[in-house]
């Protein structure tokens, strides 16, 4: 039986033409980020599967994919219960919870608050679809350290700058918190027990509207009392009814710091903005992580019809590696695939994005004066032009249709030894 030469499922190769894009992304990203006074760390790709399994990971926790035990410590003949009792490690399924790690093993020795960068692969075994797979790129800020709402306009700020410079604009930036969200069911007498699921069905308000909310609510088995006034809310909520500054007046218990600080974030925001996006409070805005405990956001585009970015504040995830010494945190993750796949799709060029010419120059081995052709070659070579050097081949054509797909703009045929190079178009 032949060997399959595809990729694994859930899994991409990228052409030349496709991985200068990305990294072209990655740069863009990676200085904006930077110039806004984040550092770049890097963390391994695995982690204890401990630390994954008692992570508040929501639905990403039954797609873990687990790392069997290795040489001595992999024992098949012996007694075997769970499948852990065969794994040790797991690839991570996002960035915060191997930082949360590092955090907690590095802080002796940095800043505080720490402003971090992180940009790698993550895995989730979900079933591979058209723009979601198995492994992929993310891109996060953090500010681990810091109490102040200010962390939260600073990190709206610059993501969203970030998403401008990368050609977006009249974008939303979704706001909400999870302060709010679980007054609400508390308010509504929903269950502790039953609380994070019922989020996780509010967070569909924009897709199914109140009755469908109200159908799922229904499934679920909760106390007609708690869906009756969940429903009121929620149609007041939708009919314009119910804003930030008047929430109090709609549910019993909101504090009002929590309100405060939430203005100020949106409000901040938005004077940042230059009428290049918006920044917005949203109710229905949840997030599906489990950790987060404050506010919360969630990047918006209408023209794409999917969100660009999103992350929030989760205060209690270091604490578990700090023998319960809270520190404050709070991040914002890019969605650089969605993004790369939205730049694709518009057949964005990569000449334009990159600004850089990138040229060959195809030459005869044979009766070419080669200490010579790779100094000229060299001299030609700058910050924004780039020379490869290519042994022609019988078929020219063929090989200037191939230069060109793999993203050469230009190039010069050296006939026999002669260094006058002037180069022709391939566009």
């Amino acid at each position: 039986m032949p060997v399959s030469t595809k990729p694994v499922k859930g899994t991409r190769d990228f052409d030349p033409v496709d991985a200068a894009l990305r990294e072209h992304v990655k740069s863009i990203i990676l200085q904006s980020y930077r110039s806004f006074g984040f550092n770049q760390i890097e963390t391994p790709v695995m982690e204890n599967i401990d630390i994954l399994q008692n992570a508040d990971g929501g639905e990403n926790l039954s797609m873990l994919f687990k790392v069997l035990k290795r040489g001595e410590k992999l024992k098949l003949d012996g007694p075997i219960s769970h499948e852990n009792d065969l794994v040790d490690y797991g690839l991570r399924f996002d960035l915060t919870l191997p930082l949360a790690r590092f955090y907690a093993n590095s802080h002796t020795r940095l800043p505080k608050p720490f402003k971090t960068i992180q940009m790698g692969y993550v895995w989730r075994a979900e079933r591979s679809q058209k723009g979601r797979y198995r492994q992929f790129f993310q891109c996060d800020i953090d500010c681990l350290g810091s109490n102040s709402h200010t962390v939260e306009i600073e990190l709206i700020n610059a993501s969203a700058t970030t998403l401008t410079k990368l050609g977006f604009n009249n974008f939303t930036v979704r706001v909400n918190d999870r302060r709010i969200l679980e007054t609400l069911a508390t308010y509504c007498g929903v269950a502790d027990k039953d609380v994070a699921g019922v989020l996780v069905t509010l967070d569909k308000l924009d897709k199914i509207g109140v009755d469908g909310i109200v159908k799922e609510l229904n499934g679920r088995q909760l106390q007609a009392q708690s869906i009756e006034k969940l429903t009121a809310f929620l149609n007041a909520y939708t009919n314009g009814d119910v804003q930030l500054d008047t929430l109090s007046s709609h549910i019993n218990g909101i504090d009002d710091q929590v309100i405060t600080e939430l203005t100020q974030i949106i409000e901040t925001a938005n004077a940042l903005a230059n009428d290049q996006y918006n920044v917005a409070f949203d109710l229905s805005l949840v997030r599906g992580m489990g950790y987060y405990t404050g506010p919360i956001f969630e990047v918006a585009s209408t023209e794409f019809g999917s969100s660009l970015a999103g992350g929030g504040r989760y205060d209690n995830m270091i604490g578990k590696f700090l023998k319960n010494t809270d520190v404050p945190a709070c991040g914002f993750s890019i969605g650089f695939e969605r993004i790369l796949y939205i730049l694709q799709e518009q057949n964005r060029s990569l000449q334009n994005e990159t600004k850089r010419t990138r040229s060959a120059i195809i030459y005869d081995p044979k009766q070419a004066n080669l200490p010579q052709l790779f100094a000229a070659a060299a001299k030609l070579r700058t910050a924004e032009h780039d020379i490869s050097l290519e042994i022609r081949q019988k078929n020219l054509k063929l090989q200037l249709e191939s230069l060109k797909k793999i993203g050469i703009h230009q190039f010069c045929a050296l006939p026999g030894d002669s260094l006058e190079v002037e180069f022709k178009s391939l566009e």
